[in-house]
Formats: C-alpha cells, sequence, structure tokens
C-alpha cells in the first residue's frame, strides 16, 4: 500500500470547503463517541484547538487523532465535479496512519459525510472498544 505525506494529500486534493452541517455532524458525532469511552479528537499538532480544527475545516481538510486504536485520520472533502442540474458535487476521502511519522495510506472514499465521519467507529468495534450501533 503506498504512503503518502499529509501536504502530498493537500498538494494532489482538488479541495473543498467542508459546509456548516458538516462540522455540526462531526461535533455530534464526537461527543457521542466520548460518551461511549472512545477518544476521538482533533489532532493537537495539526491544530492548536478544537476551534481552530473547525475554522480550518474551510480549507477542505481535518485531522483526527485515536490514541486507543493508536492511529490518526485525515479527512477530506473534494470537488466531484458538477451534478445534472449545477449543484456542486462532494467526496470525503478518509487516510489513515501516523501523524508523527507523517505517512498516511488512502483508506476510503464516500459520497457521504455521515458514512466518512462515522467510519471510525467499524475499527472500534473490530478492536472489541464498540458494540452495536453508536
Amino acid at each position: 500500500m503506498d504512503q503518502c505525506t499529509i501536504d502530498e494529500i493537500q498538494r494532489t486534493s482538488n479541495l473543498l470547503p467542508f459546509e456548516a452541517k458538516h462540522t455540526q455532524f462531526l461535533l455530534s458525532v464526537l461527543k457521542k463517541q466520548h460518551s461511549k469511552g472512545l477518544v476521538v479528537r482533533f489532532h493537537p499538532e495539526f491544530t492548536q484547538s478544537a476551534q481552530a480544527a473547525l475554522d480550518g475545516m474551510d480549507k477542505g481538510v481535518f485531522v483526527l487523532t485515536c490514541p486507543q486504536i493508536e492511529s490518526d485520520f485525515v479527512f477530506t472533502c473534494e470537488n466531484a465535479g458538477q451534478g445534472l442540474f449545477g449543484r456542486q458535487k462532494r467526496v470525503f476521502k478518509v487516510y489513515d496512519g501516523d501523524f508523527a511519522l507523517d505517512e498516511f495510506s488512502a483508506a476510503s472514499t464516500f459520497k457521504s459525510f455521515a458514512l466518512a465521519a462515522t467510519s471510525i467507529n467499524n475499527i472500534f468495534r473490530h478492536v472489541g472498544l464498540l458494540s452495536g450501533p453508536l
């Protein structure tokens, strides 16, 4: 599996800003994960505060860290062209890796931000930290 750096991800992606509804959904997912005992947060080396991370989402990228599973995730919002009636289409890509080593691999691509944001839960289920729906 090919590795890439966060700089390469940003340079080679046609990024679009995340919308306000994506930010709101992400915050609700993080709160639900916290209530289930899961540690998922914005990576402190990528942004200095949660508010800075949310503000950075307007650049089309953010990084979450999950110390319980020893993994970091880069999320991007990318241009997927125009729809039939001229509406902007987006795809959401998730990269898995280690921020300290600056090595990431493409994990998944989603048409729905809800599926992208909750995809980490599948890993938590696999390692036994989560059961059932979130």
